[in-house]
């Protein structure tokens, strides 16, 4: 007779329901119908009803707030670090969530990829607008705004990228990641097992 994981209660054999542990080499999570049921109906709970407006809210925050740290480190160490703009995807989905109260779910994923998107172009505009304006200030030219035309604006963005291709790879795992974080979860059924196995909850 099997024993639950998560209730403690006995198991008949037979009826165990089997989920796979979350994590590299993880092993596996006995259950039983009851506690599985709680599981899924939990884990689809975090999908009904999200707070789009708080979402977006403190999605956006963390999109600006990131890009600012990421401008303001290259800025400072006239290197570029991908790390930080992986980052950016990473700190978009999880205000994201936060914002949407701890929901998860395919609105959420887009959201969390355009703001993420954004910050990147923020970044890279902001980087390659401070290094364009000094190279233009030692040549006389000053007054030159923050703002640009959004043409220009994105011809800066665009000139950033193709001096430095690689930063493509960065954003692309950080779009990876502001999709990927927001993404429903679901219960895994383990390998070889009649009933199967599930990821636990993150």
């Amino acid at each position: 007779m099997a024993t639950c994981q998560n209730c403690s209660g006995e198991i008949r054999q037979g009826e165990e329901i089997t989920l796979q542990g979350q994590g590299k080499g993880a092993g596996t999570i006995t259950l039983c119908h009851n506690c599985n049921f709680a599981m899924e109906r939990a884990l689809k709970a975090e999908a009904d009803d999200p707070n789009q407006v708080g979402a977006l809210i403190l999605g956006l925050g963390a999109a600006v707030g990131a890009s600012l740290l990421w401008y303001a480190f290259v800025v400072l160490t006239k290197s570029q670090l991908g790390l930080i703009a992986i980052a950016v995807g990473w700190l978009v989905a999880q205000a994201v969530i936060l914002g949407a109260g701890h929901k998860r779910g395919p609105r959420l994923q887009i959201l969390s990829v355009g703001l993420t998107l954004v910050a990147m172009a923020l970044s890279e505009y902001l980087i390659v607008r401070h290094f364009a304006v000094e190279a233009l200030a030692s040549e006389g030219y000053t007054n030159i705004p923050f703002l640009l035309p959004i043409n220009v604006m994105v011809s800066l963005v665009v000139e950033g990228i193709k001096n430095d291709p690689l930063s493509l790879l960065f954003w692309g795992i950080a779009v990876w990641e502001a999709y990927a974080i927001p993404a429903p979860r679901r219960l895994q059924r383990a390998q070889g097992t009649q009933a199967g196995v599930a990821t636990t909850p993150r």
